[in-house]
C-alpha cells in the first residue's frame, strides 16, 4: 500500500499497528504488528524521521501515530515535489544522452517505427510526456474517421497547460463530424490554423522529438511505419518549416470560440470560418448540414451584414473585425 511513499513492508506494518494502538510501547506495537521488537524499534525510528510517528517524553517511551490524513498527505506532497524535480531534469539529461548517442552512432538520431501499434504507442508516450509545446500538421484523409481519438489524447495535454498549435489541411476539415472535435480542442486552448495544402503529416513535441510518416504524401494511408527524429539539424529544419507554414496559415481560433458580443450567430460565424479555409461550397454545405441554396443565402446575408460586395471582400471584412 505504501510502496509509492518509499515505506518498506515492516514500516507499513508498524505504522498500521500503531494506528490500532494509538499510544503504545515498542513491545505493544511489536505484539500488534506480529514482528520482533528490535525490528519494530528500527521501523519506529524511521517512521519518526518521516514524521509518521512521534514519541512521548514519558518513561517507558510510548509512541503515537501522526493521523493518516495529515501524515500521508504530507508524504504524497513531498513525493510529488521530488517527481516534479525529476521531470524538470529530464530535458537536460535527455539532451546529454542524445548528444552522446549521436557521437557514438549518428543513426540514433532517427528511428524507424514499423507498424501502427508501435507508432501509436510511441505517439501516446510522446504526448503523455509533453511539457511545453506541441506543433502539428494535420492532413488526415476523409476515410480516417472523426476526431474522437485525437480529442482523447490531446485533452489531457491541453489541461496540463501545454501549448498546442495545429495547422489543418482543408481536406481534413471536410471529414464528417470532424469540425465539432476541432472546436472542442480550440475551446480547450489549441491554437488552430488552416491552409489549403500541407506537405505531410507531422507532430513535434517540446522541440525534442518529431514524428512523420515514412510513406510519401500520396500514400500516407499505407502503414509502412513512422520516422521519429531526435534533436538534430533535421529536427531543426522540421521546426523551421512548421513555423514558416504557421505564419502563412489562416487563424481560426476566434471563429471557433464564437466570441461573445458579436452580432453574428454561431451558424454565421461557422460559415465565415469555413469560407476562409477555401473549402468548396459543396463541402461547406455538408459540414454545416444545410443545402447549397441555404448556404448561398447565408453568404449573401453575411455580405450585407459586413458591407461586402464579394466573397473576397467578405473575407477581408471578417479578418478586419477579428471574426476569423
Amino acid at each position: 500500500m505504501f510502496e509509492a511513499l518509499n515505506l518498506d513492508r515492516e514500516e507499513e506494518l508498524t505504522y498500521v499497528a500503531l494506528l490500532r494502538v494509538p499510544s503504545a510501547s515498542v513491545a505493544e506495537v511489536a505484539d500488534e504488528a506480529g514482528l520482533p521488537p528490535a525490528r519494530v524499534s528500527r521501523s519506529l525510528a524511521r517512521l519518526e524521521a518521516r514524521q509518521l510517528a512521534h514519541r512521548s517524553q514519558d518513561r517507558p517511551v510510548r509512541y503515537a501515530p501522526t493521523p493518516p490524513d495529515v501524515a500521508i498527505s504530507a508524504l504524497v506532497n513531498e513525493r510529488q515535489r521530488e517527481l516534479d524535480k525529476m521531470l524538470l531534469a529530464v530535458p537536460a539529461l535527455l539532451d546529454q544522452y542524445q548528444r552522446a548517442a549521436a557521437r557514438a552512432d549518428p543513426a540514433a538520431l532517427v528511428e524507424v517505427l514499423s507498424g501502427q501499434q508501435a507508432s501509436f504507442a510511441r505517439f501516446q508516450d510522446m504526448m503523455a510526456g509533453a511539457t511545453s509545446d506541441i506543433m502539428a500538421f494535420d492532413r488526415q484523409s476523409a476515410d480516417e474517421g472523426t476526431g474522437a481519438a485525437e480529442l482523447a489524447v490531446e485533452q489531457p495535454v491541453l489541461e496540463r497547460g501545454v501549448r498546442c498549435r495545429a495547422i489543418y489541411e482543408v481536406a481534413a476539415l471536410e471529414q464528417p463530424e470532424r469540425l465539432p472535435y476541432i472546436r472542442k480542442l480550440a475551446a480547450l486552448g489549441e491554437q488552430v490554423r488552416v491552409l489549403p495544402r500541407l506537405p505531410m503529416k507531422l507532430i513535434i513535441c517540446d522541440h525534442r522529438l518529431a514524428m512523420l510518416p515514412l510513406a510519401s504524401a500520396s500514400d500516407e494511408r499505407l502503414t509502412v511505419g513512422v520516422l521519429a527524429v531526435h534533436p538534430s539539424r533535421l529536427l531543426d529544419g522540421l521546426i523551421a518549416m512548421f513555423e514558416d507554414y504557421w505564419q502563412r496559415a489562416v487563424a481560426l481560433n476566434a471563429a471557433l470560440n464564437e466570441n461573445a458580443g458579436r452580432a453574428l450567430s454561431s451558424a454565421d460565424t461557422e460559415t465565415l470560418m469555413l469560407l476562409c479555409t477555401g473549402m468548396k461550397d459543396e463541402a461547406m454545405a455538408r459540414q454545416l448540414g444545410v443545402s447549397a441554396r441555404t448556404l448561398n443565402r447565408r453568404i449573401i446575408k453575411l455580405m450585407a451584414t459586413l458591407g461586402a460586395n464579394s466573397r473576397f471582400q467578405l473575407g477581408i471584412q471578417a479578418a478586419k473585425r477579428g471574426l476569423v
